[in-house]
């Protein structure tokens, strides 16, 4: 077992107590992602990415960051922390992009491609991936390396391109890591330490992260005891705001005194050595023994490791790189834990305010169109009364203009009413001796209409009532038209009101990834068919009752226009009849009967009868007008299809109240 191993087991006893508290955070992430990733809940692909990473971020390991400014030693570093040299180092900024270095069974490296694609190579091509002087490192964005080593099971270390790089896509990838890992150690050199060009990118980047950020000064094995201690101490007086504590190491030292070192220097070489005969072997056709020579070597690495030991150990003391382990495993671990379990309870409290975000504000879109129905019907029912009050004292008056008329024409018979001579005769007693009949004549006045003069007046030649009866029916026609217009116009109204309300939402996207695609992809479609859902039955009573007002309309128009003419030579030709009626009476009995005298309230009545003016009265005048019924009717008809959208719309919307409801359930177990 290595000398980092043997330190690794020393804090195993840490994570006993740590492992419950990761247990409850891991089935925290998976009981709530469980739950938002149900089909009812329509999950965008965003939202179950967010959740696999919780998931992932709930089971990993503590993320520890190398930062610094470049050619500090960062790769040099993690080398001696791996034991093994598998960064490239050199004194250009080498690392160019972010590196996860994670646990694996074996050694790999995985290329994650800026375009998606992820593809894995040999941990031995590293270089070309992350060295900066490399062709393929643009298209990049970001390197994971797989290494089977203990201390990565309780780390993942993330190596950085540095926050003073000339790229700033470089130093922004470096800044977003920073927020996001456990812990950050910060490398500088110690002859470079305190520098004012560092403590610019100090205060620039590293103010907020004092709580996890230990200060590692490099190559200490270039200066005496005295000149590390002054450093060391002047470092933590002059950024003891930006470090929890600051420790002096060797990188270089630590290399060396990697765990079994000339084993493995003998074990890359030897690698080295059989890749190039196995390679000369295929090219001359013969066969390599490899187990002979495996055997061989292992019996000459186990005597090199009694040699080696005694010099590892002390080397990897002098280096004091355990300082920076004890540090991670004593300091930031702990913290680590509950910054982990607080910073995924709020990720997890921002994941469900997110959607209960979404759900709110689809919810309040259903309201606003629900608001402005019932707004809408109440303003409708208003004005539909004002309506059939405005209508129903119009129609009054168009019904007094068909009294009007029936005046003129009673006026007009009156007035062609004369009186004629007339002569009766009445039998006289004759003398005793004569036989023959003896009458007496006795003149009288009788009343006498001239038809044929009221006809001429009223509809020949002047066509006094049928000018009269064409104005009227266009007055009949405009009160038609205005009440049609109007009719359409309180549908207009909530065509514009709906309309407004549908067109922001027609066309509305999710404004956060984490919204759901599909949600909002209905809400889209329940906008667009405004007209389907909410329009159509409201604008089809108005074409009902469009269809009604123009019958009623035209019935009223019909009595009217094909009767006058009739109606008032049924009139005169019934006086002339009840005038010779009662003359035949008077000359038979004067004692006892009268001449009939045309009266003109008797003539009006008549023309009233005539004119179907007590059906037209029944249409036009009560305050149960065809026009008061026809508004009644749309008050009641709006009513009852109000009442209908609005349960559809409440019907709608109690799918995402539910989904509101588990969301604030949810929210209150976290």
């Amino acid at each position: 077992m290595s000398l980092f191993e043997e330190f690794i087991k020393e804090f195993k006893a840490l994570e006993s107590k740590n492992s419950e508290q990761l247990e409850n955070i891991s089935k925290l992430v998976n009981d709530i992602g469980s739950s938002l990733t149900k089909p009812y809940m329509y999950a965008s692909v965003e939202l179950s990415e967010a959740i696999k990473k919780l998931k992932i971020r709930a089971e990993e390991p503590m993320k520890v960051a190398i930062t610094g400014q470049f050619s500090s030693g960062k790769s040099t570093f993690l080398n001696a922390l791996l034991s093994k040299n598998i960064l490239p180092t050199g004194i250009t900024p080498v690392t160019s992009k972010v590196n996860y270095i994670r646990y694996g069974d074996e050694f790999s490296i995985m290329v994650r491609y800026k375009d998606g694609r992820e593809a894995f190579f040999q941990v031995e091509n590293i270089a070309d991936f992350t060295d900066q002087r490399g062709a393929a490192a643009d298209d990049i964005d970001y390197i994971t390396l797989y290494a089977p080593l203990e201390l990565l099971k309780d780390i993942i270390f993330v190596d950085t391109p540095g926050l003073n790089s000339q790229s700033f896509s470089d130093t922004t990838a470096t800044e977003a890591v920073l927020q996001e890992v456990d812990g950050i150690i910060w490398l500088s050199l110690i002859d470079n330490a305190g520098k004012m060009s560092e403590a610019e990118v100090l205060e620039k980047f590293m103010h907020s992260y004092q709580n996890k950020s230990l200060c590692v000064l490099n190559q200490k094995d270039k200066f005496s005891e005295e000149q590390i201690q002054q450093t060391s101490e002047y470092v933590e007086r002059s950024f003891k705001k930006y470090f929890a504590k600051v420790i002096p190491i060797s990188a270089k030292q630590a290399v060396e005194a990697r765990s079994n070192k000339k084993e493995a220097l003998l074990e890359e070489s030897f690698e080295n050595a059989l890749k190039k005969l196995k390679k000369s072997a295929a090219e001359n056709g013969y066969i390599i023994e490899e187990q002979m020579l495996n055997h061989a070597f292992d019996e000459f690495k186990k005597q090199s490791a009694k040699d080696s030991a005694a010099h590892n150990e002390a080397l990897l003391k002098e280096s004091n790189i355990e300082a920076v382990l004890s540090f991670i495993y004593q300091e930031i671990q702990p913290v680590a834990m509950s910054a982990k379990e607080f910073a995924i309870t709020q990720d997890i409290k921002l994941l469900i305010e997110t959607l209960l975000e979404q759900e709110k504000r689809i919810i309040s879109i259903h309201e606003e169109i629900e608001n402005i129905l019932q707004e809408y019907i109440k303003e409708a029912l208003k004005t539909f009364d004002k309506l059939k009050t405005g209508f129903t004292k119009a129609l009054n008056e168009s019904f007094l203009k068909i009294e009007e008329i029936i005046d003129k024409i009673a006026a007009e018979i009156l007035s062609k009413k004369a009186s004629s001579q007339r002569v009766r005769y009445i039998k006289a007693k004759a003398g005793i001796l004569s036989s023959k009949e003896v009458f007496t004549a006795y003149k009288y006045e009788a009343p006498k209409i001239h038809a044929d003069e009221v006809y001429k007046k009223l509809f020949f030649d002047d066509d006094l009532i049928g000018k009269m009866f064409k104005q009227y029916l266009k007055s009949l026609e405009i009160i038609q038209n205005e009440v049609n217009l109007q009719n359409a116009q309180v549908f207009k109204r909530l065509e514009e009101m709906v309309l407004g309300w549908q067109k922001p939402y027609e066309m509305i996207r999710k404004n956060k990834p984490l919204h759901s695609d599909i949600q909002f992809a209905n809400i889209r479609r329940f906008a667009s068919k405004s007209y389907e859902n909410i329009l159509k039955p409201f604008n089809d009573e108005i074409n009902n009752s469009f269809a009604k007002i123009s019958s009623e309309f035209k019935h009223v128009g019909s009595l009217v226009k094909f009767n006058y003419q009739n109606a008032t030579e049924v009139v005169v030709a019934f006086l002339e009849r009840r005038i010779e009626n009662s003359i035949k009476l008077y000359e038979e009995n004067p004692t006892k009967f009268s001449i009939y005298e045309p009266k003109l309230d008797e003539i009006k009545e008549r023309l009233r009868t005539a004119f179907h003016m007590y059906e037209l009265e029944n249409l036009m005048r009560s305050n149960r007008s065809f026009v008061g019924k026809n508004y009644d009717r749309l008050a009641e008809e709006f009513a009852k299809i109000g009442k209908d959208r609005t349960e559809l719309i409440l019907e709608n919307k109690s799918e995402y109240v539910k989904l509101k409801d588990k969301l604030i359930s949810l929210l209150s177990v976290v």
